[in-house]
């Protein structure tokens, strides 16, 4: 059993694979690009709701990731890091990023497309790798391999991005950091069931893996915005 606080942040980390990026129509990113997933957003996975926007219909995309949980406060005023920053990570876990793709062309600020209730689903935690350039990164779709990544080719290896938000952001201890999703992201639908797992040699040098998965279901159809008294 992992005793850790519950998390106060969720920071991603967008387009860490090339491929990812390349399949989206993005050029491969010069720093890593961040942003935030609510913590209202996390779930366990089982059933998960898609949203209904008075908008219209969207795409929604499934993005499995491999999921850090800091085991201490990262940041400004916080203690130096070791000397291998991979000693502030205490667990993994396997996660799913789920996006509203037109919601994020329509909203340059991502609250909707990425912080919709139920748009983070986190599996339990497990040990963390040995080594976090040999992890290995697997999404299922009813039944179906769609994603298959390894984590010896992101763009912004996990070290040095640890060392990174060091230098500039507070993170707690608990807080969970998503680490990007390899290429093969597609939409979902009611009744898709996908499953993530991420596989690597831990601390020990044993195999591990953690995994989580998710069934869809419609969600209730989210209001549009209404000024009161009218126009």
């Amino acid at each position: 059993m992992i005793d850790l606080p519950p998390p106060r942040h969720v920071l991603c980390v967008g387009r860490n694979y090339a491929a990812h990026a390349a399949e989206l129509g993005h050029a491969a990113p010069k720093s890593p690009l961040l942003f935030w997933k609510p913590v209202g957003s996390l779930c366990r996975g089982g059933e998960v709701a898609l949203p209904r926007w008075a908008d219209g219909p969207t795409r929604v995309d499934y993005e499995g990731e491999l999921a850090l949980v800091l085991g201490r406060d990262l940041g400004p005023g916080t203690p130096p890091l070791p000397a291998d920053p991979w000693e502030a990570v205490a667990a993994v876990a396997a996660a799913l990023d789920l996006s509203d793709r037109d919601l994020q062309k329509a909203e340059p600020q991502w609250v909707r497309a990425k912080g919709f209730a139920q748009a983070c689903v986190v599996g339990d935690l497990a040990a963390p790798p040995r080594d976090p350039a040999d992890v290995t990164v697997r999404t299922w779709k009813n039944g179906a391999k769609v994603q298959d990544g390894h984590t010896g080719v992101l763009l912004f290896p996990l070290r040095d991005l640890l060392r990174w938000v060091h230098g500039f952001l507070r993170l707690s201890r608990g807080d969970l950091v998503l680490t990007g999703t390899p290429e093969g992201v597609g939409p979902l639908a009611p009744g898709d069931e996908v499953r993530v797992e991420v596989s690597y040699a831990d601390r020990a040098g044993g195999d591990a893996r953690a995994e989580v998965a998710m069934r869809c279901v419609e969600g209730p159809a989210a209001p549009a915005f209404a000024r009161e008294g009218g126009p």
